[in-house]
């Protein structure tokens, strides 16, 4: 039998992307965490062996991103247990604990992609971290889903596996080749060029850490938001977008007889429902929505407008013209683009070049995400990447009613007091706007 540690190693393609994301991490921190607080203990070993069981599943948490002309994911022969679960807090500072979770990265080009950490605390907290490069928010809930599955099956079958998945190709490809020339063409119009009209402030040139910000909203609110919606012919997803855009606008110097982007994301696998899409891949894009200055004091109306302009970019199919838009910025190479990348930074840095605020809806996370059989699960949300300034983004993420708003950002360049304002701010618009 071949020597095992003499095989040629298992690699795997990296589309344009993951390379992106994975660039991205070289700039700032692009872990995402799923958070999820329990009222009650659950039963440390039997974690451990689900984390492993979900690793052996999905074989790309289990690389390391290699950098080449044509990049790739290689496979790690053997993984410390150590770097799959681990275990802190144990009663003692559990909010420090699960801070310093919450600031950890993994580095992509050492892998693995994701770790599984129980906090310790008067009660038990669960971080299911991954990084971006392999995946977004849709593959860390499927991660979270198999980690919570096999957790329970353990209980009474202690030889229980999870399949590996089979290999698909986790690139655009297979969503734009549906297109034809002309959606093509309407798409990639609709998306146009990236821009930098306006950021929210901050002190270059201050050193500074990752730090986060999260906020449940009263939970009368969110029924109320969903009553206002099907009433008014909107989605939550505007009623938030208008009120981040309204919210960030009262940090951000602007002129109010203009219109400025809010950057916001789609999961293309919603275009093509009932098609079978890779969980663990990133098929999530983002694309500007321009919107009035003039309306952030008059809810209903920005919410309107949301509705109208997204409305218009779902029409006119904007996630696929984003994907085609970063496939081409792919065609000049991986270096290419990350010269470019240190370029964008440079002139941030020096020139004090914005970044257009960022805000993502996750949606209702599934029950299946944090479900630990007997151990009820009193909150879960996702946390976004930490955002260096002059980047700014916020993400917001239902489970079982409860809206959470949460944000990445870095602590010194910007003020902890200025996101939970924002962060504020947003609840207060959703409660102005149903108000009766």
């Amino acid at each position: 039998m071949q020597d095992p540690d003499t095989r040629q190693p298992i690699r795997f393609p990296a589309p344009g992307n993951d390379q992106w994301n994975y660039l991205l991490s070289t700039i700032w921190n692009q872990m995402m965490h799923l958070v999820v607080i329990l009222d009650g203990r659950l039963d440390e070993e039997r974690l451990r062996h689900a984390a492993e069981l979900v690793m052996e599943a999905e074989p790309f948490l289990a690389c390391r991103f290699v950098e080449a002309a044509d990049p790739y994911w290689q496979w790690i022969l053997s993984l410390r247990p150590e770097s799959v679960f681990s275990v802190t807090g144990h009663g003692i500072n559990s909010e420090k604990s699960l801070r310093d979770v919450l600031a950890g990265r993994l580095d992509p080009a050492a892998g693995p992609q994701a770790h599984f950490t129980l906090v310790r605390g008067d009660r038990d907290t669960l971080v299911i971290s991954v990084n971006h490069a392999v995946c977004d928010a849709h593959g860390i809930l499927h991660i979270s889903s198999l980690f919570a599955r096999a957790y329970r099956a353990l209980e009474s079958n202690s030889g229980f596996s999870l399949s590996c998945a089979s290999p698909r190709d986790r690139s655009f490809s297979p969503l734009l080749s549906t297109l034809s020339a002309k959606e093509r063409a309407a798409a990639r119009e609709c998306c146009g060029e990236p821009s930098a009209e306006w950021g929210m402030p901050w002190k270059p040139g201050v050193r500074g850490r990752p730090a986060y910000r999260f906020r449940a909203i009263d939970p009368a609110l969110f029924p109320k938001a969903k009553a206002y919606s099907r009433s008014h012919g909107v989605t939550i997803h505007d009623i938030l977008l208008a009120a981040n855009f309204a919210s960030v606008g009262r940090e951000i110097p602007h002129r109010g007889d203009h219109n400025y982007p809010i950057l916001t994301s789609t999961d293309l696998r919603r275009a093509r429902r009932g098609d079978e899409r890779p969980p663990v891949a990133n098929l999530s894009v983002a694309f500007e929505v321009w919107l009035p200055a003039g309306m952030t004091g008059q809810p209903q109306n920005l919410v309107l407008e949301a509705h109208r302009a997204m409305d218009e970019k779902k029409h006119r199919l904007v996630g696929m013209g984003s994907a085609i838009r970063l496939e081409e910025t792919f065609s000049s190479g991986f270096h290419s683009v990350r010269e470019h990348l240190l370029e964008a930074k440079r002139r941030s840095l020096i020139e004090g070049y914005p970044k257009n605020p960022f805000f993502s809806n996750i949606g209702i996370l599934p029950s299946s995400c944090a479900d630990f059989k007997g151990v009820p699960t009193r909150q879960a949300f996702i946390m976004p990447p930490v955002e260096y300034s002059p980047g700014f983004g916020i993400t917001a993420s239902t489970f079982k009613d409860t809206l959470t708003l949460s944000c990445g950002f870095c602590e010194g360049p910007l003020k902890g007091g200025t996101v939970e304002r924002v962060l504020f701010s947003m609840e207060e618009f959703i409660s102005s706007l149903t108000r009766e």
